[in-house]
């Protein structure tokens, strides 16, 4: 009877084990502030061969989007997004994807002085917004 008590307390260890060393996902982020007024941009990037973005947060000026249930502002979701290396786009609709809410441009670029990236965040119809952005 002891050898059949010890095959569920074995297998529960063993559960736990894998639970335990499950690898952590490699994510990158680009965090980005308005140029000439109160505007935020914050992408954090699953690292992988296909770009996935795992959250977006978008603040310009009073309005506030987030695709991270429960966090503060507007529940938004990704629509689309690209990001090639020299260019990231990416498109925000309302949670029913009847209506985009936002568009995020970036262009990366490397010169003389080092790389940079700027771009633009654009809420609703309202103007856009330039934006210069750090990250991978």
């Amino acid at each position: 009877m002891t050898s059949m008590k010890a095959v569920p307390v074995f297998a529960a260890a063993l559960v736990a084990g894998l639970m335990v060393s499950v690898p952590a996902k490699a994510t990158v982020s680009i965090e980005c502030s308005g140029l000439s007024s109160n505007a935020g941009v914050s992408l954090l990037l699953g690292a992988g061969p296909v770009p996935n973005f795992i959250q977006v947060s978008v603040a310009v000026g009073d309005r506030q989007l987030t695709t991270v249930a429960g966090q503060p502002g507007e529940q938004v979701t990704v629509a689309q997004a690209y990001d090639d290396g020299e260019i990231v786009r990416v498109d925000l609709v309302d949670l029913q994807a009847t209506e985009q809410v936002a568009a995020i441009r970036i262009l990366r670029a490397d010169d003389k002085s080092g790389p940079f990236q700027i771009g633009y965040v654009q809420v609703d119809d309202d103007l856009p917004v330039a934006i210069s952005c750090e990250g991978p």
